[in-house]
């Protein structure tokens, strides 16, 4: 369930795995993958009525340009170790091929530049959020040829001409989205998901957590602990909004 690798820029380090890929990579259930490839062919998921305003809010909230420097200069404040700079771009995309309420995510290294300006692309996916069996969940997708949709961030309009043979369903765990006060909040089941140590080779129980706020995706992923507890402030990779699309 290791997320496939990414076409790069030349000088990526390929063993490095970015903080959107290794824990969206993991946000695909099988039963949601399923359901959500038959609903192309015979629209087998569907919006319940009550699931409406929040479907309405992840559309609201997801799509902009984040970075993380204001927690990187957190931890120069208080003498932590920094964190990776790191920028974040969500758009909300027209691919009915995939859905409709489909997301490109783009992953970059450093600060929000200007639509345009070189940039060291991490991670390019596809993100299709519905309802499946009465729960907010989200299927990840790479894709196939991802220099082709490298301008995709600047250009949406690319993405019209999307097809399902254009990307490739990522397997792994069930991420289902909850909605709190203030914030949406997504888990996976760690029992249930497994992937490869970047470290050991071995397979471990990986848990996911992901915190959005109108203004603030928070992220944290990592091998599952004994007890089940909530991440601590320090393992999340905290994206705060710096600019619309």
């Amino acid at each position: 369930m290791t997320a496939a690798a990414l076409e790069a820029d030349v000088g990526r380090d390929r063993s490095r795995r970015s903080v959107w890929e290794t824990s969206l990579a993991a946000t695909v259930c099988l039963a949601a993958a399923a359901c959500l490839a038959a609903a192309l062919a015979a629209g087998c998921a569907s919006e319940s009525p009550h699931r409406d305003a929040e479907l309405a809010q992840i559309d609201e909230w997801l799509p902009g340009r984040y970075d993380n420097q204001e927690q990187i200069a957190a931890d120069r404040r208080a003498g932590r170790p920094l964190h990776e700079a790191l920028a974040l771009t969500v758009l909300s995309v027209d691919a009915l091929q995939m859905g409709h309420h489909v997301f490109y995510v783009e992953e970059t290294a450093g600060r929000v530049e200007s639509p345009g300006a070189p940039r060291l692309v991490l991670a390019q996916h596809l993100a299709s959020i519905d309802v499946v069996n009465g729960k907010i969940v989200a299927a990840l997708y790479s894709f196939t040829d991802p220099r082709r949709w490298r301008e995709g961030a600047a250009s949406p309009e690319l993405f019209s001409s999307l097809q399902p043979q254009d990307v490739k369903l990522m397997r792994g765990c069930g991420l289902a989205w909850t909605a709190e006060p203030g914030r949406l909040v997504a888990v996976n089941d760690p029992n249930l998901c497994r992937t490869t140590s970047p470290l050991t080779g071995g397979v471990e129980s990986m848990r996911i957590r992901v915190e959005v706020k109108r203004d603030e995706i928070a992220v944290s992923a990592g091998p599952a602990e004994a007890g089940g507890s909530n991440p601590a402030a320090e393992d999340y990779t905290r994206f705060r909004r710096s600019g619309g699309l």
